[in-house]
């Protein structure tokens, strides 16, 4: 289930051109999260029902914070989680920069 949620988001964007930020910031929650970057998420976590919060544009060096929530299902635990993400704008993109909590991801 989880490689074909993947694989409709993936063909969605090349079907589309360009996607919205808020597709972007689901998109970067549904193929980040899984991998196990986050302690709490272990590899292979089924996230659903993405929903995008509150966009805000910090004003320092391009920053914006995104809050987000979703639910999950690792190993048949379901349960619901939300944090932020943080964004930094380059030109009219936007690349991400950090996310909330002890998630190992690192900007490149």
């Amino acid at each position: 289930m989880k490689y074909l949620t993947l694989a409709l988001v993936l063909l969605g964007l090349s079907s589309c051109g360009s996607a919205s930020f808020e597709d972007q910031i689901r998109n970067d929650i549904a193929a980040r999260i899984p991998t196990g970057i986050c302690p709490e998420f272990p590899k292979g976590t089924v996230v659903s029902n993405i929903q995008v919060g509150e966009i805000v544009d910090i004003g320092l060096g391009g920053m914006t914070d995104v809050s987000y929530e979703f639910d999950y299902d690792i190993n048949g635990k379901k349960g619901h989680k939300s944090s932020a993400l943080l964004y930094i704008k380059e030109g009219s993109s936007y690349k991400l920069a950090s996310m909330g909590g002890d998630c190992n991801y690192e900007m490149k």
